[in-house]
């Protein structure tokens, strides 16, 4: 059923699962924000409201925080999904090794992984606080390779390090939380056919998105403070 009067934001939501998620609420009635580096980008037949958002820029930030609580929407569900993937930096070959094994090891290229997937998302989540609906959720996109319980297979420093970190953020949102009608829920997507996940990925990002706007509408998400979730709404092992 659709639902005008409720609001999503959706950053990185040019490409991939972002573009999904967009298209899937939009689908579904809902106002859509929407954010990419170059906002130029954004399918603008699915997206309500663009903004140029760079969340490896600490000033980009701070523009677009101030642009919406500015404009003053009430935000039902913020979703933290742009992200970096060290694989993307394909102009320096070895900056990907030096976030994934030990023998190159760069503690300031792993902390930009740190920094873009799960720290500024999550000052993004306090410059917001004033325009959170009541009983908003914040739907942090991570992924199994941040599973501390499920890792099993060495290096990965970066972008593991960072779906992890995440994951803490994630829970400590919710545990702060704990006494309002607020939900932080971080979320396992699933191996998609995307640039990064490849043709061979067994989902595609429109049936991630579907199931995360059935798991949003059952009201799974809301119930789920501080769990990590797989998009069927089970419980992913941290």
């Amino acid at each position: 059923m659709s639902d005008p009067t409720k609001t999503v934001l959706v950053t990185g939501a040019n490409r991939g699962l972002g573009v999904a998620i967009a298209s899937a609420f939009h689908d579904g009635g809902w106002r859509v924000i929407g954010t990419a580096r170059r906002p130029e980008s954004l399918d603008r037949s699915i997206i309500d409201d663009a903004h140029a958002l760079d969340l490896s820029d600490p000033a980009s930030l701070q523009a677009f925080a101030e642009a919406i609580t500015t404009a003053d929407p009430v935000i039902d569900l913020l979703v933290n999904n742009a992200g970096f993937n060290p694989k993307d930096r394909k102009d320096d070959p070895d900056y990907f090794r030096s976030t994934f094994a030990i023998d190159n090891f760069l503690a300031a290229n792993v902390a930009e992984s740190m920094w873009i997937n799960a720290l500024a998302p999550t000052e993004l989540v306090s410059r917001l606080l004033p325009v959170l609906a009541e009983d908003a959720v914040v739907l942090n996109i991570s992924s199994w390779l941040g599973s501390i319980g499920g890792k099993t297979s060495g290096g990965h420093y970066g972008y593991a390090g960072s779906k992890a970190l995440l994951n803490m953020m994630t829970r400590a949102l919710a545990c702060e939380w704990s006494e309002s009608g607020r939900s932080a829920v971080a979320l396992n997507p699933g191996w998609m056919q995307t640039d990064m996940g490849g043709s061979k990925a067994d989902r595609t990002p429109e049936q991630t998105a579907n199931d995360i706007f059935e798991i949003y509408s059952d009201g799974t998400l809301r119930r789920a403070n501080g769990c990590f979730l797989n998009t069927d709404g089970t419980e992913h092992a941290w």
